[in-house]
């Protein structure tokens, strides 16, 4: 069942992909437009989950589940990664590489592979943590690579 992003239950599971290219409006439709259908119809067990989908900063698809009634399992995750993939293939873009490193950089994000991170950024540079799982933890979304698992990176 698709819900609301700012409805969903703040105790909700996160996945966040990043785009390393700033997503056009084209493909920001066609991302929420099958990611919105998949979420419609994703279940557990034959028990509907509660999700959600929206994109941030133009880089950032941040799918939200709350997982309180029926829980997840492995074969539900893999099939929206599944989904993602299929989106990476037509859309020629690539969400999975987590090895790069999003910054903010000049009021832009900026991807970075973490071997260049320590030539581009420093301690205090703003990074976006895909790694939070949590909605209630999305203030902490961006923060200083300092905060981050990435400042072993610097």
């Amino acid at each position: 069942m698709l819900v609301d992003f700012n409805t969903i239950s703040d105790e909700s599971r996160l996945w966040i992909y990043g785009s390393e290219s700033k997503l056009t409006d084209y493909q920001q439709d066609i991302i929420l437009n099958k990611i919105s259908e998949y979420l419609k119809t994703w279940d557990y067990h034959n028990n509907p989950l509660t999700s959600s989908v929206i994109i941030k900063e133009n880089h950032f698809i941040i799918i939200a589940l709350d997982d309180s009634e029926f829980g997840v399992g492995g074969c539900s995750i893999d099939s929206l990664q599944r989904i993602i993939q299929e989106l990476e293939k037509d859309l020629n873009i690539s969400l999975l590489n987590r090895l790069n490193v999003f910054c903010n950089i000049n009021q832009k994000v900026v991807c970075i592979p973490s071997f260049k991170l320590g030539s581009i950024a420093n301690k205090d540079t703003l990074y976006y943590d895909l790694t939070i799982l949590k909605k209630n933890q999305i203030s902490t979304f961006l923060k200083p690579i300092k905060d981050g698992w990435c400042a072993s990176y610097l």
